[in-house]
């Protein structure tokens, strides 16, 4: 019940049905106004027909026609296949072209002055009722119930007098089957189209808001871990103030001297994490400018970059601390041969120092940390390889998301918040690299950067 209640109220199911119901609508109002099309085209068709046979009989008639209301006597001979009133009807003469519209449901109907049927072709007369109105189209239904439209043309003598009316009708059987066979459709197809069109709308939402849902965790992951590291610092500072502020008659110069000392090193974290953060949302909305606008990307900061010579110098710049750690740092890099890059210099140098930073303190004592780049026509790559622990397959597709760490105790022995990896991935994506990570536990991990190079 409780999951019901929750996928009924769920904005998946809310955007499904709204689109759903909107390309409903617009069905329906496709299918009425293809209906209504429909029936008229249809409708005048017949009208157009009507006249023509109209036209086509007044004209054979109208030298015949001598006394108003009565048959001329020739009319057998003028109309094969005519049929009076109150004399048998012979319908077994010679085909002709007018007992043959009769077959394909045609009506042809001589009246006199007041409506009463004369004669008909091919059939007896009085077959519809009798209409007091001549002036318009009217749709009637014969003693067998089938619908025709009829159309009364009236007559004249050669004198100009009137003679009565020409009636002829045509069967609307085959509109009504046209229309009926639409009604199914109308009737049956949206409602199954709009039933697929919500399990494909359910489907299309999930795809759409996968990408919304994925952003919404990650911010929520995000405000907790900045929550956490900030909250430690700042813990820190206010006991250590209140420790201060408590003892500050008797305090020496030596304790106060360590407390500021301590002050320092809180606020330093707390400036680093905010100053890594700044770089990341910068690096952020870089990126969109590159979507939006990629002639105009960081041309204040972008500059031809020698790769080899960032290398060496971070390679001396951290042999030191290499030394510290007894690990080897070996480089690969064919100074006589320097390779260049347009980007930024500054976040470049941060980029590698991170990864050759991290290859260092993760590496075991007297292991080996190598450096190695190499370069193709189109593209640049910067391979950085330690013999440290290794990576688990199941972190590496989050080593690179915000404060995330590979150690969950969140252990501060190699220092850090988190954030290394990602402003690495972040300055790689924005000068258009690409960043992967290969491992084994116990053997190491190797971080593989490629830049495209621009001709």
């Amino acid at each position: 019940m409780a999951n019901a209640i929750k996928i009924a109220n769920s904005p998946r199911l809310r955007l499904a049905i709204l689109y759903s119901s909107l390309i409903g609508c617009i069905l329906l109002g496709l299918g009425c106004a293809t209906h209504r099309v429909l029936d008229r085209m249809l409708s005048n068709m017949i009208d157009r027909e009507i006249d023509l046979l109209s036209m086509s009989m007044n004209a054979r008639l109208e030298q015949s026609l001598q006394v108003p209301n009565i048959l001329p006597p020739a009319i057998d001979r003028i109309i094969v296949g005519i049929c009076k009133v109150n004399e048998p009807c012979h319908t077994k003469v010679q085909d002709s072209m007018l007992l043959n519209l009769i077959r394909d449901d045609y009506h042809l109907q001589l009246l006199d002055m007041e409506g009463n049927p004369l004669a008909a072709i091919g059939e007896k007369p009085g077959r519809f009722p009798r209409l007091l109105d001549f002036s318009s189209l009217h749709t009637v239904k014969d003693q067998q119930g089938h619908a025709y439209h009829l159309h009364h043309t009236l007559l004249k003598t050669p004198q100009g007098q009137n003679w009565g009316y020409l009636q002829v009708g045509r069967s609307v059987a085959q509109l009504d089957a046209y229309m009926t066979g639409l009604h199914g459709l109308i009737r049956w197809g949206i409602p199954l189209t709009m039933a697929m069109l919500g399990a494909v709308s359910w489907w299309l939402a999930g795809v759409a808001m996968r990408p919304i849902y994925t952003a919404y965790g990650k911010i929520q992951r995000f405000t907790a871990d900045a929550s956490h590291e900030l909250r430690t610092p700042i813990a820190a500072t206010r006991a250590m103030l209140e420790v201060a502020i408590a003892g500050i008659d008797c305090a020496d110069l030596t304790e106060s001297k360590q407390t500021l000392l301590a002050l320092h090193r809180q606020n330093d974290r707390m400036s680093e994490l905010v100053q890594d953060l700044l770089l990341l949302s910068q690096l952020d909305q870089g990126q969109q400018r590159k979507i939006t606008q990629p002639d105009r990307l960081h041309r204040s900061v972008q500059q031809s970059v020698c790769l080899t010579e960032i290398l060496q110098d971070l390679a001396e710049e951290l042999a030191p601390l290499a030394l510290a750690a007894q690990v080897e740092l070996n480089c690969h890099l064919h100074p006589n041969q320097p390779i260049y890059l347009t980007g930024n210099p500054n976040q470049l140098y941060r980029s590698f120092s991170n990864l050759i930073t991290n290859a260092i303190q993760h590496s075991p004592v007297a292991s080996v940390v190598q450096i190695h780049l190499t370069s193709r026509p189109k593209s640049v790559t910067i391979a950085i390889q330690d013999q440290g622990i290794g990576i688990a397959d199941a972190d590496i597709p989050h080593l690179f998301d915000r404060f995330y760490r590979v150690r969950q105790d969140r252990s501060r022995r190699t220092g850090g918040v988190g954030l290394g990896l990602a402003i690495v991935k972040a300055i790689v994506e924005d000068h258009r690299g690409h960043i992967e990570v290969s491992s084994q536990l116990g053997k190491g991990s190797t971080f593989t950067v490629r830049f495209p190079l621009r001709n």
